[in-house]
């Protein structure tokens, strides 16, 4: 059964659970687009009831919800909204590629800001003000984003240390103190190598955070903090990891800023001294 149907044919529901039905079928593109508070503000209804709606419908999340609005209308309107694995068709001229790589970079922050709790975003906020020391740990690609975090933090005097091949990681790891944090990236976990850097880093009572995917076995591991990736992309059946990228990149960003406004004087302050040292005709 689609969702529409499935939709149609809930009973026993509260008046705002109906307002919502109500809603959600009568304007599901805008519904596919909105965080949680933006569709309870739409509706005129609580969080909570939007939470409990989808518990109805057997969904994991608002995320999900989305999935199966974007699938039933993908199926019923001659325009396909977006396919975040294929964004684009052999028969799109440039225009058409821009917009709908836009497209996917939207979807993909909405989705990211929907995974991550902001409670949880505060705390890991915190792991990373407190740290001494900050390691950051990842692979393939994702080097160069944590390679892009390291020379933000750097700029504003946080030093970040980013070990690229195995056994700089590993030496890294063990290496470490309770005065260091970790930030342990890995989309799928299932690395051998990912594993062993957490058990070194555990042994040594190092605080680590996590940035996994929502169904990543890493999540069974004790950690200090976990960021999500979003998880609208295909791991392998896709002509790019637009998705993926975009949200690991918003994630490091988020990081950043929060660490910068902590101190937002005393940062841009040393910003700005540093690059007029660097380069005295700047200013």
């Amino acid at each position: 059964m689609n969702l529409m149907l499935k939709l149609k044919n809930l009973d026993k529901l509260t008046t705002s659970e109906e307002a919502l039905v109500t809603y959600i079928l009568d304007f599901p593109e805008k519904v596919i687009r909105f965080s949680p508070k933006e569709l309870a503000d739409h509706s005129y209804v609580s969080m909570s009831t939007i939470y409990r709606l989808i518990n109805k419908l057997d969904l994991d999340g608002l995320n999900d919800l989305k999935f199966a609005l974007v699938s039933y209308l993908n199926e019923h309107t001659s325009e396909h909204i977006i396919d975040i694995d294929y964004p684009i068709s052999a028969e799109d001229n440039h225009y058409a590629m821009t917009k709908k790589l836009k497209t996917v970079y939207d979807q993909t922050v909405q989705s990211t800001i929907d995974t991550n709790n902001f409670d949880s975003m505060a705390l890991n906020d915190e792991l990373l003000k407190n740290a001494e020391f900050v390691d950051v740990y990842a692979t393939s690609a994702n080097i160069y984003f944590a390679q892009n975090f390291q020379f933000q933090m750097q700029e504003i005097g946080k030093q970040i240390n980013v070990p690229i091949d195995d056994y700089m990681q590993n030496l890294s790891a063990a290496n470490s103190t309770p005065t260091h944090l970790a930030i342990v990236v890995s989309y799928g976990g299932r690395s051998s190598s990912v594993k062993k850097i957490l058990e070194i880093l555990k042994q040594n009572n190092s605080k680590i955070l996590l940035i996994t995917s929502k169904n990543s076995p890493l999540l069974n591991e004790k950690v200090d903090g976990v960021f999500l990736f979003s998880s609208l992309e295909n791991h392998y059946n896709k002509i790019s990891s637009f998705s993926t990228r975009m949200s690991l990149m918003y994630i490091f960003d988020s990081l950043y800023l929060s660490f910068f406004n902590q101190d937002y004087d005393r940062n841009l302050a040393y910003k700005l001294d540093n690059y007029q040292k660097m380069n005295p005709k700047l200013i």
